[in-house]
């Protein structure tokens, strides 16, 4: 569980506030790289394997710097996109 309840109060973890960061930073990111990746799906056919091979041609470092991008890659990145475009969609 991510906190304990004391109270009825939530109660933040050692570390929650690193954990909080890092994951506004990738979200960023994916919000970010969403239009470059609308880009080259129109033009690579949308297959993860032409994303992935675009992406690393062109250059663009992947989240945490690396520099080769794989099919797996660009499925859990269009994973993750498509789940918060759903959950903001849904608060709305």
């Amino acid at each position: 569980m991510a906190a304990l309840l004391r109270h009825g109060a939530a109660v933040p973890r050692k570390g929650d506030a690193g954990r909080h960061a890092a994951a506004a930073r990738a979200q960023r990111f994916r919000r970010d790289l969403a239009p470059v990746l609308v880009a080259i799906a129109a033009e690579a056919g949308g297959t993860p394997e032409g994303i992935a091979a675009s992406l690393t041609r062109r250059g663009v470092r992947k989240p945490r710097g690396g520099r080769v991008w794989t099919p797996p890659d660009v499925r859990r990145l269009l994973a993750r996109l498509a789940t918060e475009t759903a959950s903001r969609e849904t608060a709305s």
